[in-house]
């Protein structure tokens, strides 16, 4: 198996010196030049950019938060003054309502559309059936 590779690698070696051999000497000097610029310290290439990514996200979170308070429910405004105290009456309003059974089940037995459509849907609630 070692031969194998050995004879790989003195093919690629061989094909890689033709295709040097046939590279103009201009393209080598641009080759070298970019060579040496990319081994440059990072420092010498281009300046830092740290503060715009700084500046940017500031801003994003600056808008979030403008966001975030247009959304939030309205609260309702302090009292200026205080009310006069509510006073207890004996009787009841006339036009307070009170929850009544009997009315709320009236008003079920009255609509049958609700019965009609759990019967449609019959897959809807399983089967107490084994």
């Amino acid at each position: 198996m070692n031969t194998s590779d050995d004879r790989f690698d003195n093919a690629m070696r061989d094909l890689h010196a033709q295709a040097v051999s046939q590279v103009s000497s201009a393209t080598r000097a641009r080759l070298r030049v970019a060579r040496h610029a990319a081994a440059r310290p990072t420092g010498e290439r281009e300046p830092r950019r740290g503060f715009t990514w700084v500046l940017g996200s500031g801003l994003a979170a600056v808008f979030a938060v403008a966001i975030g308070l247009q959304l939030r429910p309205a609260q309702a405004p302090a009292p200026t003054a205080s009310a006069p105290p509510l006073v207890a009456t004996t009787g009841t309003p006339a036009n307070a309502t009170s929850f009544d059974a009997d009315t709320a089940i009236a008003a079920l037995d009255e609509n049958p559309d609700l019965y009609l459509w759990l019967a449609s849907n019959d897959d809807a609630v399983p089967s107490l059936e084994p």
